[in-house]
């Protein structure tokens, strides 16, 4: 029997054409799909993301309040304010700053005449306490009073560095306010003049200079607008984009990039002022807390009736978002960790989104304070302790 050599060799290249087409027509479907799963990623991620955390393990804390020198009770305890520094408690209170070992022991107990003291403290070693409309502040460390101070104008608002240095919004007879900068001795080293409201600053990292952020207002619009100047310098090193936020809180990171979060916005600007990233929220502003560059936030709905935590690891676009307790009503961040308090319990999760640790509440509290494996519990009129393994 004869063969058609042609028509079999026509035979065998359209056989190899049909399996050419058929590859390549397999090869673009599954490039189809994959191109559908990255744009539908926000989608079908979190799901599978919390398949895999069902499985995960959150460390159960047994709640059991600590004894011995706790409960610590403060007596006419109306707008107590705590800290913990260096591995120490802070306390204060009437007339005194209390100091304490974290474990209750009582360390020193040192007077003050402020009227309206308030105290804020930094990673280190150093804490500021000022007097609200007045014009006296100190700055302590666990061991001593480093110095106390007065000003010429009544003090708004301070902030303290890690490295111990003070930089006061105070009012002005001739300005909207003015900045006032101290070094860790207590030597005035900058002031500057504001024409616009300042409400919040913050150090660079090495202290050489700080980000200040005013406030106006753009047809009926709240504007925060952020500033970077150097001590050293008369002329602001830069000036930000305005954001349609009024700022409550900042941070700054090791590479001196700046968080600001605001009531309705959150942003990061490196540290030559460029606006890196933004995200818009809707909502009420429960809490929020950053550190070194990771912000989270505690954002109500009210008409869901939900409250979203939010979290931003170093940028703010695209967000985690978990949903929590409607009962959640304060955060921190701390360790690379968001710690969040809500009626019942404390819960800690991972910047991606993923609970970490929880303990059960029996007793109210208005919020906390964490220091290693513990966690301190603030009250009305007494501060309790509780482990807090992780």
């Amino acid at each position: 029997m004869a063969y058609d050599t042609d028509d079999i060799i026509e035979k065998r290249r359209r056989r190899h054409r049909q399996h050419t087409f058929r590859n390549i027509l397999i090869f673009l479907l599954l490039a189809c799909f994959c191109v559908f799963l990255y744009l539908q990623r926000d989608a079908w991620i979190p799901k599978l993301e919390g398949i895999g955390s069902r499985y995960e393990t959150v460390t159960q804390n047994d709640g059991e309040l600590a004894e011995g020198n706790f409960p610590l009770t403060i007596s006419n305890a109306s707008g107590y304010q705590a800290a913990i520094v260096s591995d120490t408690l802070f306390l204060l209170h009437d007339a005194y700053l209390d100091v304490y070992s974290i474990h209750g022991d009582a360390e020193d107990s040192r007077q003050h005449a402020f009227q309206n003291a308030s105290m804020c403290a930094a990673d280190g070693k150093y804490v500021l306490v000022y007097e609200r409309e007045g014009s006296s502040f100190r700055v302590d460390t666990k061991s001593k009073n480093v110095y106390s101070k007065t000003v010429d104008e009544d003090i708004i608002s301070g902030v303290i560095s890690s490295s111990g240095s003070v930089a006061l919004i105070t009012e002005s007879s001739s300005y909207a306010c003015s900045i006032v900068v101290y070094d860790n001795t207590g030597k005035r080293i900058y002031q500057r003049d504001c024409t616009e409201r300042v409400i919040d600053i913050a150090f660079h990292d090495d202290d050489e200079g700080c980000y200040f952020t005013m406030i106006d207002a753009e047809s009926g619009v709240i504007q925060s607008t952020v500033h970077s100047i150097l001590f050293e310098q008369v002329d602001i090193q830069w000036t930000g984009l305005p954001l349609e936020t009024l700022v409550v809180k900042s941070g700054v990171t090791s590479d001196n990039t700046l968080c600001i979060i605001g009531n309705s916005a959150c942003a990061y600007y490196n540290s030559g002022g460029a606006l890196l990233s933004s995200y818009t929220y809707t909502g009420t502003l429960v809490s929020a807390s950053v550190e070194n560059g990771k912000a989270a936030l505690l954002i109500a709905d009210d008409q869901q009736r939900e409250i979203s935590l939010i979290l931003m690891n170093g940028f703010a676009n695209d967000p985690t978002i978990v949903s929590v307790d409607m009962s959640a009503s304060y955060l921190t961040v701390t360790d690379g960790d968001a710690i969040v308090m809500s009626d019942d319990n404390i819960t800690s999760y991972s910047f991606s989104g993923t609970a970490i640790a929880t303990v059960a509440l029996d007793g109210s509290y208005d919020s906390f304070l964490k220091q290693d494996g513990y966690v301190l519990l603030l009250g009305y009129n007494q501060i309790d302790r509780v482990d807090f393994k992780e």
